[in-house]
């Protein structure tokens, strides 16, 4: 897993993460209130919202068009998580089983589930070519 990841809130416009993800070269960005995770949100549905609603809102300033669109809007509430002290082997087969490109390392408390990493398909290759 990683520690050090990005996120965004969930008010964020659209835009703000899009290009966020687009410089950090991120597939998903963690959608976070403090350090309670709220939302994951994939680059691939992020292109797909903003694409539809310039369809149906065209016309006019691009940028300012998709300001108007929170994160919020395009987030996945309440996505798959995997707590800690999971064996690589329990969070390879949750990424596959369930075809997630990452999973959010959260331990769960009273007031949410803090972000506590960020385990990926990348990452899961690298341990299993760095372990050999």
């Amino acid at each position: 897993m990683r520690s050090a990841f990005i996120t965004v809130a969930p008010d964020e416009s659209l835009l703000g993460a899009h290009r966020t993800m687009r410089l950090a070269r991120l597939r998903h960005v963690l959608v976070a209130s403090g350090d309670v995770l709220v939302g994951v949100v994939s680059y691939r549905d992020l292109q797909e919202l903003m694409t539809l609603y310039l369809e149906r809102h065209g016309g006019g300033d691009r940028d300012a068009s998709l300001r108007a669109l929170a994160v919020r809007d395009a987030m996945v509430d309440l996505p798959e998580v995997v707590s800690p002290d999971a064996s690589v082997a329990e969070a390879a087969m949750r990424l596959s089983r369930l075809r997630l490109g990452c999973l959010p390392v959260v331990e769960s408390s009273v007031d949410g589930a803090h972000l506590v990493g960020l385990l990926t398909e990348a990452d899961l290759i690298r341990f299993a070519y760095e372990t050999r």
